[in-house]
């Protein structure tokens, strides 16, 4: 039997992993007063709520690595595979906690592969699920793994951050180009490129940057007649109902799917964060930014 385990940053809902036996490994949230297990149960409304009475920007940390052995000794139990999709190795220890663990009990006769997704939020969960389907179907562990690796080579998402303070406060912009975005009214977009959340492009305004997100969609979306699209947001339904108007308006997808981004990435993005997710025609990093 092929087990698929992820973590909490892959955003999948509950009663999804549930029913396709995905185990999740949480991280923690802390506060100044507090520290939130953000597991698969945390309600992402209920963190946002916490974000907006706190006042803080808290910070993550990954779990130990004897949380990561017991779960790979119980899901290896009997010789079981167990395929292991983390979070972005630049954005967190978890990938090389987890590989030094496995390469221990590898030794030992179990069967774990790890594999770094370079990726952030539902980009992660998107492919675990299909991926614990085709595990449920009798899909080997080799195509797994091949189907994983080309996902995550060849779509990415884009995201319009509406307000830069979180950004900011976590050290990740600085306070001249913060300032100049307010002035102007920039908003920049970002896309996750080789497991890095980078600047690609920046437009004056929200509404086009909204637009800007949709054109990407109708210009790079392979067959969109036949998929589907993936909005994602963290306490953004107003801007998310706009931008699934425009998704309708400009590329006619099979399916609009929304999504809500959990307390891992909204900690270090913030709340207002809205995002477009598909299925790209040719590997995202082959197009030009424009």
């Amino acid at each position: 039997m092929i087990r698929i385990m992820t973590d909490t940053a892959a955003d999948i809902e509950a009663s999804v992993a549930k029913e396709l036996d995905i185990e999740i490994l949480p991280f923690m949230v802390h506060f100044s007063d507090k520290s939130i297990c953000a597991d698969i149960n945390l309600d992402p409304d209920e963190f946002y709520k916490t974000i907006r009475e706190s006042g803080e920007i808290p910070s993550t940390s990954q779990m130990s690595p004897a949380d990561v052995e017991e779960r790979y000794r119980r899901l290896g139990a009997d010789g079981n595979q167990v395929i292991h999709v983390t979070m972005s190795a630049n954005g967190s220890g978890i990938y090389n906690t987890s590989c030094l663990v496995a390469e221990q009990l590898n030794s030992e006769g179990y069967d774990i592969t790890v594999i770094d997704s370079t990726m952030f939020a539902y980009l992660i969960g998107r492919p675990v699920v299909e991926a614990a389907k085709m595990a449920r179907a009798g899909g080997t562990k080799e195509e797994i793994i091949e189907y994983l690796k080309e996902c995550y080579h060849r779509d990415t998402a884009y995201f319009v951050v509406d307000d830069l303070t979180f950004l900011r406060k976590g050290g990740r912009i600085k306070a001249t180009a913060m300032a100049i975005s307010k002035v102007l009214d920039i908003k920049p977009i970002l896309n996750i490129n080789g497991g890095l959340v980078e600047a690609y492009k920046k437009v004056r305004g929200l509404k086009k940057a909204m637009n800007v997100l949709a054109d990407y969609a109708a210009e790079r979306m392979e067959e969109p007649e036949k998929n589907e699209v993936i909005l994602l947001h963290s306490d953004a339904p107003d801007k998310v109902e706009i931008l699934t108007q425009l998704v309708e308006e400009k590329v006619h997808p099979q399916k609009i799917t929304v999504g809500k981004i959990g307390p891992i990435i909204t900690s270090h993005a913030g709340t207002g964060l809205i995002g477009i997710y598909f299925k790209h025609k040719k590997p995202y990093d082959e197009y030009e930014k424009n």
